[in-house]
């Protein structure tokens, strides 16, 4: 089994780490607070964002905002710091696409994939894993990412390369609250419009194959 790293531990991510936890990983976990929660669900307490990518193979973060994100990245015990070449790094929190887009780069000169991800759920949903994960960035990235999400969410889907058109696009028409994804890959990025709460959605580009939502 892989070594998970999670950064930020807080109400979704402690569930988030439990199902990896349970599933065999190995868990590293960071937060600025105490760890003693993460711990007594199997996780291993990390010193620091650099500490957590030094040695795993995954990382995930879920940070309140786009400043908490610069620190663990470029802090000075922050990730940049230990990550090695092959690794990728998600981020789970909802941030404005510059936020994201400017880590990319960052990591890019290590040889690391910064993958932009959401969460589209409360902790119960979570814990359901009824909460669907969407991911956005390099495609070969996210389907190194996607079984370990799988561990988590009965719903991962990818929504092609990182684009200030893509995954915020799709949350803020309620897609993930509202409706189960049908088909979990779909490469049009900002194509997904949901016609109503109740009804199904269809993505705009008849040519693609991967175009239903369903409640």
């Amino acid at each position: 089994m892989q070594t998970i790293g999670f950064i930020g531990v807080g109400n979704i991510g402690m569930v988030i780490c439990k199902h990896l936890i349970d599933s065999g990983h190995k868990v590293l976990g960071y937060r600025r607070s105490s760890l003693a929660g993460f711990e007594k669900i199997g996780g291993i307490a990390a010193k620091s964002p650099a500490d957590v990518g030094s040695q795993a193979d995954i990382v995930f973060s879920c940070l309140p905002g786009g400043s908490a994100l610069d620190e663990v990245v470029t802090g000075p015990n922050g990730l940049l710091k230990n990550t090695r070449k092959g690794q990728v790094v998600a981020e789970l929190g909802s941030h404005p696409i510059a936020v994201k887009e400017r880590q990319v780069a960052r990591f890019a000169e290590k040889g690391v994939a910064f993958i932009d991800g959401e969460v589209s759920g409360t902790p119960g949903m979570v814990m359901a894993k009824k909460a669907p994960i969407y991911l956005a960035g390099d495609t070969e990235a996210c389907k190194k990412l996607e079984p370990t999400v799988k561990t988590f969410a009965d719903v991962c889907l990818y929504l092609g390369r990182l684009s200030s058109s893509g995954i915020g696009l799709l949350t803020r028409n309620g897609a993930g609250l509202n409706h189960r994804v049908e088909h979990q890959t779909c490469p049009l990025l900002g194509s997904f419009k949901v016609t109503s709460r109740r009804k199904r959605g269809r993505c705009s580009d008849k040519s693609c194959e991967h175009r239903r939502f369903a409640e």
